[in-house]
C-alpha cells in the first residue's frame, strides 16, 4: 500500500512538472516561430496568400503562421502542455540512457551540451553533504535525548540555523578563503580529478552541513524520544533488561521512521546542493540550472531543455530513492508491515 501510494504521488509530481515543462517549451517554441515568421513574410513567395487568408479570417498574419503553418515543422505547438512535457522528460531520459532523440528540440539547450558528468559532480556532492550530515545529525540527536538540556539547545539550533540562508555561509567561507593561507582557487570552481577534486568540496560540503544538520537531529530526536515513551521499553525495564539492550530495541524500533525524517530532509536538502553548486562553480546540475535563464540589457533567454533536464533528473532520483526506502522500510519494520 505504502508503495502504491509513493507510485501515485510522483505519478501526480510527474503530471505537474510536466505540464510545466511543456508550457515553457511551447513558450519558446512559440518564441522561435514568430521569428521565423519574420522571415518568411519577408522571402517567401507565398507570403501575400497567407495574408490575404489571415486577413479573411480576422487574424494578425503572424497569429495565423504560429497557429496553421508553424506547427508542421513544430508540432509541439499542436500538442497540448501537458503532452510535450511529458514527451520532453521521455526524451531526456531516453538520452541519460545512449538513446539520442532530441533532433530537432536542440535549440532548447542553447550552448549547452547536457551529460552524465554533471549528474555525477552533483551526485559525489550531495553523497559528501549526506554522508556528514547524517552523521552530525545522529551524534547531536543520541545527545539531545540523554540531556534535556542539550535537547532545548537543539531545538534552538535548529529554528536558528533553518532561518539562515545557505549562501550567508558560502559568503563567509569565501572571505575565509581570501583572507587566509588557503589556496584561492578553492573558490574558482572545480578543477582536477579523482581524489585531487574532492578537496574542492570540502566549504560546499560545509555550507550545506551548517544549515541542514540541525533540523535533521532535531527530527531523529522527537522519533526516539517518542519511542523511549512507549509502553514496551517501561515493560524491558521491569523485566530486568540491561539499560543497553533496551536502548538497542529503542534504535531498533525508530529505524524506520527515523529513515523517514531522512528522506524529508534528503529532498529538502537538494535546494541548498544547487545553490551551493552554482557559488562555488561546481559545475553540476545547479551550474547548469543557473545557465537556463540568461538575461541581457536587450532581452531574457530561457532555455527550456536545460531547466526540464534538471528537474527531470531530480524528480527520477527522488522516486528511485523514495521507493528503496520503502523497501527497506518494509523488510526493517520490527513490528510488521500493514
Amino acid at each position: 500500500m505504502s508503495l502504491r501510494r509513493i507510485v501515485i504521488r510522483y505519478a501526480i509530481v510527474t503530471l505537474l512538472v510536466a505540464f510545466v515543462l511543456g508550457y515553457a517549451i511551447k513558450g519558446v517554441v512559440e518564441k522561435r516561430a514568430y521569428y521565423e515568421a519574420v522571415g518568411f513574410f519577408q522571402f517567401n513567395p507565398n507570403a501575400g496568400k497567407v495574408v490575404a487568408t489571415a486577413e479573411k479570417l480576422g487574424m494578425d498574419p503572424f497569429e495565423y503562421y504560429v497557429r496553421y503553418i508553424a506547427p508542421k515543422t513544430h508540432p509541439e505547438l499542436g500538442m497540448s502542455s501537458l503532452h510535450v512535457g511529458l514527451k520532453y522528460m521521455w526524451i531526456i531520459i531516453e538520452d541519460l540512457f545512449g538513446h539520442k532523440t532530441r533532433g530537432s528540440w536542440d535549440y532548447l539547450y542553447g550552448f549547452q551540451s547536457v551529460d552524465w558528468g554533471y549528474i555525477y559532480r552533483t551526485l559525489i556532492f550531495l553523497v559528501l553533504t549526506e554522508v556528514f550530515v547524517v552523521l552530525s545529525a545522529l551524534l547531536l540527536s543520541f545527545k539531545a535525548v540523554r540531556s534535556e538540556r542539550f535537547y532545548g539547545f537543539l531545538q534552538m539550533a535548529a529554528r536558528t540555523f533553518n532561518g539562515i540562508p545557505v549562501w550567508f555561509f558560502v559568503v563567509l567561507f569565501f572571505l575565509l578563503i581570501i583572507y587566509s593561507p588557503i589556496p584561492s582557487e578553492l573558490a574558482n570552481g572545480l578543477k582536477g580529478l579523482g581524489l585531487e577534486m574532492l578537496a574542492y568540496f570540502v566549504f560546499p560540503v560545509l555550507s550545506v552541513l551548517l544549515v541542514a544538520s540541525w533540523g535533521l537531529a532535531e527530527g531523529i530526536t522527537v522519533v526516539m524520544r517518542e519511542e523511549f515513551q512507549q509502553p514496551y521499553v517501561e515493560a524491558k525495564k521491569a523485566m530486568g533488561l540491561p539499560e543497553r539492550r533496551v536502548k538497542r530495541h529503542v534504535v531498533r524500533a525508530s529505524v524506520v521512521p527515523v529513515m523517514h525524517v531522512w528522506l524529508q530532509n534528503f529532498i529538502e536538502i537538494q535546494t541548498l546542493i544547487l545553490v551551493v553548486d552554482y557559488l562555488f562553480k561546481l559545475n553540476g546540475l545547479g551550474t547548469l540550472l543557473a545557465s537556463a535563464l540568461i538575461i541581457t540589457p536587450d532581452s531574457v533567454f530561457f532555455y527550456a531543455g536545460i531547466f526540464a533536464f534538471v528537474v527531470t533528473v531530480l524528480v527520477l532520483m527522488n522516486f528511485i530513492v523514495s521507493i528503496i526506502v520503502e523497501v527497506l522500510s518494509i523488510k526493517l519494520e520490527p513490528r510488521g508491515s500493514s
